[in-house]
């Protein structure tokens, strides 16, 4: 089955070399007999013919392993050294193998399960972007610390499983990190400030959260106490729509039902020129694990929003005498 990823690397810091997700069908061969011997980036599949060939291939520097077989996992210490690898669909029951490339830069482990030791992903000495994906079998991430030469870190769970973290403590070690990462599907330890590791990263540029992913108050002592990263400093809320008329499309069900019908439909008008609308609702998303969606009139939205504004803005009120006191 071919699956079409999206690309959750940020490639704007220039960490990543690695083939975007949509175009690793590109790099493949289902015989490596067709490959070119000066190929330098592939992608390997359970069913590829003579797959074996890849192992010859001297100029490779990238290499996917797309629902290996367990031979083909076993074979990664015979390939060429590897600038980057990414290992999608899989279910090693160890990481070890990973040892046999130390001149690994790039990693990307998605949809990897049965493995629950990092250590391997740590011990590599040259690792400086990692990516991380529903790997269900983990939630001590604290090998990674380890990792010294990290300066990208990402870790996603999925729309439907949350990735759990046992501690991020580990994060205090990666002294040279630059981008810090966490996708949907994420689960934070039950803790207060359970990023409080951030304030020993002394080279962290950015950082990336989803709104929902934290409480309020972590999302205002993060924005004190790191205001020279970016991301720290978050919208207390973020408009989504402000009641603009959306064009019904040809292919939707109500372009073609009666007219009768279609104006008695909430938010649904029709145009001069007989173009059939929806008034799409305000909607607004706020910031904060627990606060939902916001939708309705134009006052309403307003009014919510002002009043989880002033909320945050005690919060950060609050942080900033604390910090200015413990100064």
């Amino acid at each position: 089955m071919k699956h079409h990823f999206a690309d959750m690397l940020d490639r704007s810091g220039g960490y990543w070399t690695m083939t975007p997700n949509q175009a690793r069908w590109r790099c493949h061969f289902g015989d490596l007999a067709d490959a070119p011997g000066d190929v330098s980036r592939l992608m390997i599949t359970r069913d590829d013919r003579n797959w074996r060939k890849a192992l010859d291939c001297q100029n490779l520097v990238e290499l996917t392993l797309h629902e290996p077989s367990q031979e083909q996992l076993a074979a990664l210490p015979d390939f060429p050294p590897l600038k980057a690898l990414r290992i999608s669909h899989a279910r090693p029951a160890s990481l070890a193998v990973l040892e046999s490339q130390p001149a690994l830069q790039e990693l990307v482990l998605e949809y990897v399960s049965r493995v629950d030791d990092l250590a391997p992903v740590g011990a590599l000495p040259c690792l400086t972007a990692l990516h991380l994906e529903n790997l269900r079998g983990v939630s001590d991430f604290s090998a990674l610390g380890a990792a010294r030469a990290l300066r990208y870190l990402a870790i996603y769970g999925t729309l439907d499983w949350n990735q759990p973290i046992r501690s991020l403590d580990f994060l205090a070690q990666l002294g040279d990190l630059e981008h810090l990462e966490f996708g949907f599907g994420v689960r934070f330890p039950a803790a207060p400030f359970p990023l409080a590791a951030l304030l020993a990263m002394k080279k962290l540029r950015e950082l990336k959260i989803p709104m929902d992913m934290l409480p309020l108050e972590d999302f205002a002592w993060i924005q004190v106490r790191l205001p020279h990263v970016e991301g720290a400093i978050r919208p207390a809320c973020k408009p989504i729509s402000s009641g603009e008329k959306r064009k019904i499309d040809h292919d939707d069900i109500r372009a073609t039902m009666p007219l009768e019908e279609f104006t008695q439909l909430s938010g649904a008008c029709v145009g001069p020129d007989g173009v059939r609308y929806q008034i799409a609702r305000h909607e607004a998303i706020l910031l904060g694990k627990g606060n939902r969606y916001l939708y309705g009139t134009a006052e309403k939205v307003a009014e919510k929003c002002r009043a989880h504004e002033e909320k945050y803005r005690r919060l950060l009120e609050k942080y900033q005498q604390e910090y200015a006191a413990s100064a």
